[in-house]
């Protein structure tokens, strides 16, 4: 029979390989649709940015837990290799964070209208922002999280004589340099990490609410609507939900660090299901948003689908012969 630790495990690795599967199979038909137009376009730019940071986040949350499993924070000193995958954890699960609330204010900003001046030249040219926007927002994830790599042990660990060695490991935490100050430290990368983004992610989202509700009343009442119209807000359905995954995602995240302070903590399996939960669903819902990845998708299934039909033709003209 398996245990509770068991069945968390392997939704984990379910989710992670489901993940990884969609996120590389959106990264590479993005990559070569904009390799093959050679104009770059900016959806399929966040659409990139959202499933590389989905890769690599999924990868070192896996490394993650078998580090965590293989008792690296029981070692005497702490391996560099654990503050590289850290590193690359905060700020790759940054990046995916950052470009699902641009994509949200590309969409939003397409389907308001301005009177302003100012607003209307923003509109105008928010692919060429967002391209530099997008960037920027690589570059300060890698810079923001550069103290992971100066994480380190105390360099001796007293306990109890009456504890055992396994409970003396508990208490080994990493600390940062004395040269950090952690408390507005941590204050300035939590923020960066989910608050800045939630700032982003829930008006434009909810604009984005109001224009479905508008527009579907307008389709309901016409009984019609043009194929155009119905994609446009299909796409916004789903941007919505992308946002929605992430605040699910997010609450997930401060469940368990305020429960890890007021409370005796919750397990890290939690935190790391939630993660690979929100990698495969993202994943799934900017393959049912975007056309190219939808019509790729199809043609993929179709043609398992015709290579399984000429296996079995194949087989029973055989068997047929074999008979004869």
């Amino acid at each position: 029979m398996f245990g509770s630790a068991d069945l968390k495990l392997c939704g984990t690795a379910l989710l992670l390989v489901l993940g990884v599967l969609a996120n590389v199979f959106n990264l590479v038909v993005m990559l070569v649709r904009q390799w093959r137009s050679g104009v770059v376009k900016t959806v399929a730019v966040i659409i990139c940015f959202i499933s590389l940071g989905n890769v690599l986040l999924q990868i070192s949350t896996f490394v993650l837990v078998a580090s965590v499993w293989a008792g690296v924070l029981c070692w005497p000193d702490l391996p560099f290799f654990f503050c590289v995958v850290l590193f690359v954890w905060l700020s790759s699960s940054s990046v995916s964070f950052w470009s699902v609330a641009w994509l949200s204010v590309l969409y939003c900003m397409r389907v308001l209208s301005f009177s302003s001046a100012l607003f209307r030249a923003l509109k105008e040219n928010i692919s060429a922002i967002l391209n530099v926007t997008l960037v920027v927002t690589l570059l300060t994830s890698c810079v923001i999280f550069t103290p992971f790599f100066y994480l380190h042990f105390q360099s001796k660990t007293l306990a109890p004589k009456n504890t055992t060695e396994k409970a003396a490991c508990m208490i080994r935490k990493p600390l940062f340099p004395a040269w950090i100050d952690v408390n507005a430290y941590v204050i300035i990368f939590i923020c960066y990490l989910a608050l800045l983004p939630l700032t982003i992610m829930l008006p434009t989202s909810l604009r984005l609410v109001v224009f479905l509700c508008k527009h579907t009343s307008s389709m309901q009442r016409k009984q019609s609507g043009s194929h155009a119209v119905e994609s446009y807000l299909l796409v916004c359905r789903l941007t919505v939900a992308l946002v929605w995954v992430y605040l699910t995602t997010l609450l997930t995240i401060s469940l368990y660090y305020f429960h890890a302070i007021f409370a005796s903590g919750l397990s890290a399996d939690m935190l790391f299901l939630g993660l690979s939960f929100y990698c495969a669903a993202s994943a799934i819902l900017l393959t049912c948003s975007n056309k190219n990845l939808r019509e790729r998708l199809r043609v993929l299934l179709c043609r398992g689908r015709n290579t399984n039909t000429l296996v079995r033709s194949a087989e029973e003209k055989s068997g047929v012969t074999a008979t004869v």
